[in-house]
Formats: C-alpha cells, structure tokens, sequence
C-alpha cells in the first residue's frame, strides 16, 4: 500500500505548489449554483487604538486565489492547537477565537495566552522574538472587547448567522457586515496594525515576519527545527537511502497513513516496541508524497461497500510506469457498479478488463469524522481478473433472468414510486442480509462480501439463515428492527405487501445463488454454468416453462417438492381470497423460522383439508396436482434439506406465477 500512496503522490504532485498541501480551497459549488454573491472581509486588531474593527469596508467578491493570499489552512483538528488567521467563516469561526485568545479551561479559568502563541512556545520556541509572536501576544490582550464584540452572552459562542430565535438579542458576523440572504461570508481573514510594532498600515498576519517560516517547519519541513535529527539512511517507506530521513510526522489525522501509528501498528507489526520510531522512518519528499496520494484517495476514491466506506487502492508492478490517477478512476467507475445503488443497464459490452498492469486490487474499510481515521476493514487482494468476472457475472444472470418465465424479474428489480429498473450487485445483496441495527457490532454482509471478493466459498446454510430472517422481517413489519431492509411502496394491505416482498426477497437470492455458483463460490456446490440465455417460446405449456425453471435454477428433487407444496401454498390462498378472507389465514400455518419435516406435514395436511373446504374455486383442479406431485418427491425419512432451506424453496413456489396458471395447471 505504501507504495501504492507513493506512486500516486508523485503523480498529483505535478504542478502543485509549496503551500498547496495546507491550504484549505473552500467548495463553494452549491452557493454559485444558488448565484449567491460569494465574499471575503477582514478583521483589523488596531493595536494602536485598542480597537477591532469588522466593518462593510473590509468586504470583497470571494476569489478562489484569496485561500493562498489569507493563507487558509485546513483546520487540523485532535489535539492540535488553533493556527488559524484565516477562517472559512461558516464553520470555522471558534477556530478564529481560538488562536488569538485561547478558550476556558475545564475548571472555567481565562487562558492567558492564544493558542497560536501557545503553538510557537511549545515546538517553535526560535520565532519567540519574531514579529508574529510580539503581534500576536499584543492582539491577546484585546480579549475582552473581542468577547464584548463578538460572542454572543447566552450561547458564549461567536455566531455566523443569527438564529431564528430572538434574534434582536444576537449579535452575529452576518449582521455586523449587514449581509444579506443571497451573501454568503467564504473567508473571514484577520489584519493588524501596530506603530510600536513598526507595523503603520494594516497587514495581513499571515504576511508578517515568522508566519511563514512557522508553516514551513511545521507542515513542510517535516520538523526541520525540532529535535528530531536527520541524517542519510534507509526510507522505510519507499526502501531508498535519501539525507533527510527522520522520524514519521504526518500532520493531518483524516489520512491512510494513520495506519501506521504507534499504537496499532498495522503494516509494521514485526517492529520491536522499543525501536519503532527508529525503524519507520521516512524522507521528507516520502512523507510528503505519501500524505499527498492518502489526500487524493480520500477525497476522490473511496466507494460505499455494505454503508462502510472504503478507499480504492490497485496494486501494480513496481516497474510499470502507468497513470495512476487515470486508472483509479477507472476502478472507481466499476466499483460503482458492483457496490452501489444503480439503474439497470446492459453494460455487456462496456465492462473491460482492467489493466494489464494490475494485478489486484484492495479496498480499506475505515471509519472517520474528520478528526481520526480507524480501519475497520480489509479486502486485500481481489485479483483483476475476479473482479472483472464478477461485474459480468452479475450482469449476465440479470439478463438472464430477464428471460425466465414465472417469476416477473422486471418487478422484483424495480424499485420506488417510479418503479426504476435495479441493477444485481453487491448493494442488492446488502438489501437482502437483515442487519439489526445498534445490537450487533459486527457487519454480516461485510463479512460475505469480503469472502466473495477475497474468492472464499460460502456456506449457503448461512444464506439461507439470513433469508429466514428477511422473511420474518417482511412477515411481521419488523423494519424499524433492521437499518438496510427495503420495504415495498406503495401497497397499502399487509398481506399483499407480504407477497410481493416475499417474492423479490425469494428470486433475489435465486439470482445471488446462480452468480455464486458459477464463480464456484458456495460450498458443498458445484460449479456449473448454464449458457442457455434464450426466452421461452410463446406456445410452451405450464409444465414445460416450470420444468425450464427447475433446470436453470438447478432444482434436485427435494427443492421441487418444496416448491410444489408453495404451489399449493399459493392455490389455497388464492381461494382465500375469492372467499373474501383477504388476509389469507392459510399463511398462519406456515412456520417462518423455518420447516422441518414436522412443520411440512403438518402444512401439508392443513392444504389437504382446504382443497375439500374451498371446492367450489376450483382447488381440486388447481391445487391438487401440485399437491400429488409434492407426495411424489416427498421423502421424509430421508429429508435432506435443513428447516431454512425448505422455508426458501417452498416461497419459490408461493411466489412462481405464470398469467395461465389455474388453466395449464389442471
């Protein structure tokens, strides 16, 4: 992975600046979008007067240029103290309290000093005498007029807008630069004049004498005036000898290289404790590229996998020399079609191999809030050609079963009030693996789409488990229950809604069972392929469009008596339903936490009694062949299929619909 970040840090290293790793270029898309007037304002500490003055004066049209001319730093968050002169005014602005004038102590004590001054002191001792430092221990102590100013005596914060609530009681920058609704505030940068200083004219802090010299050695040298000593030695990042090799010091938290700190050690588990600091290092220009390509990642790269995010990261031939960049957003693309949320298209003829110079590909699960990054999961090694085969596998049984009489696989792939086209991917499976939320820490469909892309098998005992619990889910409306279960619109009564969700639940797993299979990715299985993709003829009889559908879902004998016995299932509640008992009380009798041979026989005598009880519709004629052929298949002294896996073919044959079926079924 390392070298992975490096190569890609070289690249994104072309034509880029000295301070364009530290500042901070706000994203103002939406408010251009809305044509809202975009502006910057300063704010001058008049040292000479005793004064703040924040007036429509200072106020200009925003330019993308006024980041680097105020020297907009990214906000670096943890522990680390507030350096900041220029603010992104929406979000940042306690940031700009901060490091002028420092905040309470947990006990409620005033600080005595801004945390920028605090900054300098602890690391950066030698600018002590700088201008910076004399100016900024003077604009402290316009504490209080700054806090009578601007902070708000209620909330004790200082306001961007003023809220809706009693505004008249507020005061906020929006009203003291008298703003309106279509003025949005980007930058708010920070000035000061001080004759006693030799400063006669307003100037921008980040212009004065040491400013710049402070950034330098605190993001871009790398510590250069610490007490780290550099010296010429083995990178261990890139394997390289270079002369300023020194002790690992990423400086922004949100980043992949935090994988490698002390306390977890990820990729440098074999390092003694007590050396650690010794053993990882890395160059200057290393380090540089690697928070680069980890930025770069982050921002551009990462993919939501079962509503986890991860980043994308090729691994190629370390002597290939490839645009890396071009080929992320390669992957990214097709990531997009495995893991997220897509219409269907037939991509059949779009799908490429990936290229020749890769040779797998991981993807790193990981928490943040912008202020931390924990890794919570790794899919290492997906090779190229697997994933690949896995976007057209899913692409091919989606054409496929579009093809497959009796199950309607336009409608279970539809979704909403549109009833939009899905496509078959990862995120149709997330859909299909009950999650229940805040009870279990762990994730299990993480955990098969790991397997499935890792090229590890499945235990289809395990599918089925999960496909009991999605039945009960949609049986007893237990959504509130689970985070990820899709709930069909629209359809008002519960026993409807419980036979349409039933059916896309029972033919999604077909779906997922046909890709697994032919990737040779369920135990116990094997592998087998079925490349009749032809729709059925029109004039085909009931029978033999079912018989078509026990072979390319690759039914045994058991599997056809369940499903036979949802035929019949199905027969009875139909006639429920002409006998004005809409909610099918024959659905009662089936135990959804799964059927063993006791809980089939048991339903399959109640269907015996229905057929004589509900005559008069016709249930001789249409039940009772389906209920023969059960008999036919039916072995119980020799039952081989578990409880849950029963429960599942037998709604394969509940929800199996053809438009003739009473009349091809006699």
């Amino acid at each position: 992975m390392l070298q992975t970040l490096i190569q890609i840090g070289k690249q994104v290293s072309k034509g880029r600046g000295e301070w364009d790793d530290i500042i901070d270029v706000p994203n103002v898309a939406k408010e251009q979008e809305k044509k809202l007037r975009l502006l910057t304002a300063t704010i001058l500490f008049d040292l000479d007067k005793n004064e703040i003055i924040l007036n429509t004066d200072s106020v200009k049209e925003y330019e993308e240029d006024d980041a680097f001319t105020y020297k907009n730093i990214k906000v670096q968050g943890g522990n680390n103290k507030a350096i900041y002169t220029c603010v992104f005014a929406p979000k940042s602005l306690e940031q700009f309290r901060k490091t002028f004038f420092g905040v309470l102590d947990k006990e409620g004590k005033a600080p005595e000093k801004g945390q920028f001054n605090e900054a300098i002191e602890k690391d950066f001792a030698y600018l002590s005498d700088s201008l910076l430092y004399r100016s900024l221990k003077n604009i402290f102590l316009l504490r209080d007029i700054f806090e009578q100013q601007f902070i708000d005596s209620e909330t004790k914060s200082l306001l961007y807008k003023p809220p809706q609530k009693s505004p008249e009681s507020h005061t906020s920058i929006y009203q003291i630069l008298t703003l309106s609704k279509q003025d949005v505030l980007v930058l708010l940068a920070s000035s000061v004049k001080s004759t006693e200083l030799g400063i006669s004219e307003p100037t921008l802090i980040s212009n004065l004498e040491g400013y710049e010299d402070f950034m330098r050695d605190k993001f871009l040298n790398r510590g250069g005036n610490s007490s780290t000593q550099k010296k010429r030695q083995v990178c261990y990042a890139s394997g390289k000898v270079y002369e300023d090799v020194a002790e690992i010091a990423f400086s922004n938290r949100y980043s992949l290289n935090k994988m490698f700190v002390t306390t977890t050690r990820n990729f440098a588990s074999s390092f003694s404790a007590d050396s650690f600091n010794l053993n990882y290092q890395a160059s200057g220009e290393i380090q540089k590229y690697l928070e680069r390509g980890s930025d770069y990642v982050l921002k551009n790269h990462t993919v939501l996998i079962a509503e986890v995010n991860h980043c994308i990261l090729p691994q190629v031939f370390s002597q290939s020399k490839i645009d890396e960049t071009a080929l992320l957003t390669k992957l990214s693309k097709r990531s997009e079609l495995l893991f997220r949320p897509q219409e269907y298209k037939d991509l059949s003829t779009q799908i490429e191999d990936a290229e020749p110079d890769v040779y797998w590909i991981d993807f790193l699960g990981f928490e943040s809030d912008g202020n931390y990054f924990k890794t919570i999961n790794y899919i290492k090694d997906v090779s190229k050609t697997h994933f690949n085969r896995l976007l057209k596998t899913f692409q091919q049984v989606h054409r496929e079963f579009k093809n497959v009489a009796g199950i309607e696989w336009d409608k279970v792939m539809s979704r909403g009030k549109d009833s939009s086209p899905m496509s078959l991917n990862f995120q149709i499976i997330y859909s299909l693996i009950p999650l229940r939320k805040d009870k279990e820490k762990k994730n299990e469909a993480l955990v098969h789409f790991k397997a499935i892309l890792e090229q590890r098998k499945l235990d289809p005992n395990k599918l089925f488990g999960h496909y009991r619990e999605l039945v009960l889910c949609h049986r007893f409306h237990r959504y509130k229950s689970y985070t990820n279960i899709y709930a069909p619109e629209t359809i008002k009564d519960k026993t409807s809604h419980f036979d349409f969700a039933v059916r896309n639940a029972t033919y999604q797993y077909h779906a997922i069972f046909q890709v697994l299979n032919r990737l040779n990715l369920l135990k116990d299985m094997e592998e087998t392929i079925n490349t009749d993709t032809s729709a059925p003829e029109g004039n085909e009889s009931y029978q033999e469009k079912l018989e078509a559908f026990f072979t390319k879902m690759r039914y045994k004998e058991p599997h056809k008596a369940m499903f036979y016995l949802g035929r019949s299932l199905s027969g009875i509640a139909s006639a429920q339903v002409q006998a004005k008992h809409a909610n099918k009380p024959i659905l009662e009798k089936v135990n959804y936490n799964g059927m063993d041979v006791r809980s089939i026989l048991k339903l399959y005598k109640e269907l015996r009694e229905k057929v004589k009880q509900y005559a008069k519709f016709n249930t001789f004629n249409y039940v009772e062949p389906s209920l023969r052929r059960f008999d036919e298949r039916f072995q119980p002294e020799n039952w081989e299929l578990g409880p849950e896996e029963a429960l599942f073919y037998l709604f394969a044959g509940y929800s199996f619909w053809i438009s003739n079926d009473k009349k091809e079924n006699k």
